[in-house]
């Protein structure tokens, strides 16, 4: 009997070790990923609020530093468009169709163009004027420039497209 509890309170020694162990163990989450909404570099619009920029990419026309924006939009599934969908306009992909389907049905406007590949963004804000893209930080090159949102950049803390 004496072998069988002292057994038991090593097991039970080992447990609470290991218990210990693995809760004590700061696991750090997913890093995420920030997108920069951009335009041309010579383009006059440096910020933009995110009540605009949700509008826009609703379909409601807006304006900025006098000119009409003509928003650019990733491929509909693409990682990027899911996140920036997720992040500004607050819908899941599924969500996203039902609203394009519903507006469409009211002969509203339609969504922005989608320009799939990603590395193609750049090269159209740079040259279609009012034309307003979101990319990956690493995609950012010195013919445009990153659009502050409620004043925040993406490197600053609480900056909007984040997911």
């Amino acid at each position: 009997m004496k072998r069988r509890s002292f057994a038991v309170w090593c097991l039970r020694g080992i447990a609470l070790t290991v218990c210990a162990s693995v809760t004590t163990r700061v696991v750090a989450g997913p890093s995420k990923t920030r997108l920069a909404l951009v335009v041309a570099k010579d383009s006059p619009i440096s910020e933009l609020s995110s009540y605009d920029l949700r509008r826009l990419y609703k379909g409601d026309p807006v304006n900025a530093a006098g000119k009409r924006l003509v928003p650019l939009n990733l491929a509909p599934l693409s990682h990027e468009r899911v996140g920036f969908d997720q992040a500004v306009l607050g819908m899941d992909p599924d969500a996203v169709s039902r609203y394009w389907i519903d507006r469409k049905i009211r002969g509203q406007s339609g969504p922005p163009k989608a320009i799939d590949p990603p590395e193609l963004i750049p090269r159209i804000v740079a040259k279609l004027e009012g034309a307003i893209g979101y990319i990956s930080m690493s995609d950012l090159r010195p013919e445009i420039k990153f659009v502050r949102i409620d004043g925040k950049g993406p490197a600053d803390a609480g900056y909007l497209i984040e997911y």
